[in-house]
C-alpha cells in the first residue's frame, strides 16, 4: 500500500490506528480496508463516549494479506468488531488484489492469491 493511503487512513481513524501497528495489504484492497477500519473506528469512537475508558478501547494491531484474504488482528475488540472483520475478509476473497475489481481465489505456486482475469498472471507488488 502506498504512504499517501497508509496517512489516510491514520487521518480517518486516530483510536483505532493510533498507535504502532503493521499494514502490509496490496494496494488493490485499499477501499476495502479503509470501509472495514472506518467502521471499527466508529465503533471504537461510540465506545469512548459511552465508557471514557480509553485505555480499553479497540486498537488494530495489525493488517495483512495471507493466502488471498485480509486478516487482521484488534485487540480489546467485540462481536460488532469481529462481524466487520469477517465482512471485510469474505469481500477480500472475491476482489482483486491488484486493481480491487471482481476476482477470484486461485493458487499461485504454494499460496492462494484473488486476481481478476487482467491481473491473474502479474506479479504482486505491496
Amino acid at each position: 500500500m502506498k504512504k499517501a493511503q497508509i496517512a489516510r487512513l491514520k487521518l480517518r481513524c486516530p483510536i483505532t490506528l493510533g498507535r504502532q501497528h503493521e499494514i502490509n495489504i496490496p494496494s488493490g484492497w485499499f477501499d476495502l480496508v479503509f470501509t472495514m477500519c472506518a467502521a471499527i473506528e466508529d465503533e471504537a469512537q461510540a465506545i469512548n463516549k459511552k465508557h471514557r475508558q480509553r485505555m480499553f478501547l479497540p486498537r488494530i494491531v495489525f493488517i495483512e494479506e495471507h493466502q488471498g484474504r485480509i486478516i487482521c488482528d484488534v485487540i480489546n475488540g467485540t462481536k460488532d468488531i469481529s462481524e466487520i472483520i469477517k465482512q471485510a475478509q469474505m469481500r477480500s476473497a472475491k476482489s482483486c488484489m491488484t486493481c480491487g475489481d471482481e476476482g477470484s481465489q486461485f493458487r499461485l505456486g504454494r499460496n492462494l492469491v484473488t486476481r481478476c482475469h487482467k491481473h491473474r498472471s502479474s506479479e504482486m507488488h505491496y
